[in-house]
């Protein structure tokens, strides 16, 4: 027989299963305690003791540090007895479950079984809460978020700015030119205005462009993010969500 089918054995025969009354360990059972290893032996006579005195509490306490030292099969029923004993039944259901996966015979399992069903029935099974979600629908588009397309119309804007900048200056040359005394200087700066007037003129069409590209992003990016466009056939409206 194999010493873990003797430990069952001699459990199940010994007094922490009888419900003996004595504190003293009887022969079969000393020489089980005999087979466990020396550190969880001393817990397993404390439990044993205590489980006699009713003290199931304390006989929990001792026999799952036994059964953690030594695991061995018979005493992770007699911590599950304990368990049961003590009120604490869904503790129990687990300790005899594990006990049922384990190296035991039949009649074993019918009275695991039996406690079991004397427990409830049923082991407890934990099941982790599923995670809520919460169906926003589609990302929110913000325009001001969208880098390229703000990127477009800043250069854009910068664009006007020289527009204006070389039109204010094809102005001042202008007016020089009329106010000249000499036919070189009034040719200068008549030749001034007309170049400073063309980067204008040359600005402002860029600029156009590169807006009008940033413009066609945004409601390109929009419409990738469900935003709402509406046309009545002559202009375009695009709603921007803030």
């Amino acid at each position: 027989m194999s010493r873990r089918l003797l430990l069952v054995a001699l459990l199940l025969a010994s007094p922490a299963y009888a419900d003996d009354d004595s504190n003293a360990l009887d022969p079969r059972t000393q020489k089980m305690a005999d087979s466990l290893k020396p550190d969880a032996r001393a817990h397993f006579v404390v439990g044993y003791q205590a489980f006699n005195d009713k003290d199931f509490k304390t006989a929990s306490v001792e026999f799952e540090i036994a059964y953690k030292i030594d695991p061995e099969v018979p005493l992770l029923f007699t911590w599950a007895q304990s368990e049961r004993l003590g009120g604490n039944c869904p503790h129990a259901l687990e300790l005899y479950q594990k006990y049922l996966y384990s190296d035991i015979n039949r009649d074993q399992a019918d009275y695991a079984r039996h406690w079991i069903d004397a427990c409830g029935g049923v082991v407890p099974t934990k099941v982790a809460p599923k995670p809520i979600v919460v169906d926003t629908g589609p990302p929110r588009y913000v325009w001001y978020t969208d880098k390229p397309a703000d990127a477009l119309v800043l250069g854009g804007a910068i664009m006007i700015a020289v527009g204006i900048d070389f039109f204010v200056k094809a102005g001042n040359s202008e007016t020089g030119a009329n106010t000249a005394m000499f036919l070189d200087d009034h040719d200068r700066l008549r030749d001034d205005a007309i170049l400073q007037r063309n980067i204008g003129i040359g600005a402002t069409i860029a600029s156009a462009l590169i807006i009008g590209a940033g413009v066609g992003l945004y409601l390109y990016d929009a419409h990738q993010h469900n935003a709402v466009v509406s046309s009545d056939g002559k202009s375009v409206a695009l709603a921007f969500h803030f």
